[in-house]
């Protein structure tokens, strides 16, 4: 019973935290309403696709390793994460991609180590902030209306 009290006061506090990162973080972004199609992923070649996805995967995944550390600069690698992503025109659906890989070798990993692999469900959150970040920046991306 403490045990089920305890998570949910954690995932509270996790959800809280989320919470007060989106304001922090949306509060002071600026509207792109100019994006060049040259730099989108689609356009790119098959090589740096490849490369572009590398690096786009190492630097989710140190996000990912940083994400429930008191981190001050994690913030910071969110919003170049997703400008990147943004500007480079990337799909929720490559994200999520991205995300369940990650979390697919880590759980392969957590399994070798004989330790349970329940504590990745808490990465959800990871994965709902940058979502969030990415689909305000879209919004926010599309003229307003006279």
């Amino acid at each position: 019973m403490t045990t089920d009290l305890s998570a949910q006061n954690f995932l509270l506090l996790q959800q809280r935290r989320l919470t007060e990162k989106l304001k922090e973080r949306l509060g002071y972004l600026g509207i792109y309403y100019k994006r060049n199609s040259k730099n989108f992923f689609r356009n790119l070649s098959k090589e740096d696709q490849q490369e572009f996805l590398k690096q786009l995967r190492r630097d989710y995944r140190t996000i990912i390793l940083n994400y429930f550390l008191e981190n001050t600069t994690l913030n910071q690698k969110i919003d170049d994460f997703v400008n990147t992503a943004f500007f480079a025109d990337i799909s929720v659906a490559q994200l999520v991609e991205i995300h369940m890989g990650l979390m697919d070798e880590f759980s392969k990993q957590l399994k070798l180590e004989g330790r349970s692999e329940e504590v990745l469900l808490d990465y959800r959150l990871t994965l709902i902030d940058t979502i969030a970040h990415l689909c305000e920046m879209y919004r926010r991306s599309i003229p307003r209306e006279s």
